[in-house]
């Protein structure tokens, strides 16, 4: 009996590379006694190792707003994904995800724009990053200086 299975990669070649590079960091940093973390594993991190994290937006993707939401769209497939709701505290958030900021730095301005408590800011930053990594539309910035 003959299969015919599609088993072309589902990442572009530039993806793979990437998360081999997590993968390596990973390794290496369990080999030196330290804690790594996956992409996957990032939302199980306590808030203030995540409040490290330096978010960017991944560089396959082109993101615009249409129709009063913010979208993706994947530079070499053209898939595109509907994200978030055009709304003034997500893009607070989203234009400060350059690499130059933390979760927690991006949490106190937002908090501060809004008039909100910190906690409550970090929790919007904290699930828009997230939900974003899902996507591969951001990532963190820097391998993550996490401690065992």
């Amino acid at each position: 009996m003959k299969h015919n299975h599609d088993l072309s990669p589902t990442c572009t070649r530039r993806q793979f590379w990437r998360a081999l590079l997590q993968e390596i960091f990973v390794i290496y940093g369990s080999a030196q006694g330290g804690h790594g973390c996956r992409l996957s594993e990032l939302g199980s991190l306590p808030d203030d190792q995540l409040a490290q994290v330096r978010p960017v937006v991944n560089s396959d993707y082109e993101v615009f707003i249409d129709q009063a939401y913010i979208w993706s769209r994947h530079k070499k497939t053209g898939a595109i994904r509907k994200l978030f709701p055009m709304e003034k505290e997500n893009l607070v958030v989203f234009n400060l995800f350059n690499g130059r900021h933390t979760l927690g730095e991006i949490a106190k301005s937002l908090a501060q724009e809004m008039s909100w408590d910190e906690t409550r800011g970090f929790a919007h930053v904290r699930d828009l990053f997230l939900l974003l990594v899902s996507h591969l539309v951001c990532l963190p910035k820097d391998p993550l200086p996490l401690e065992s």
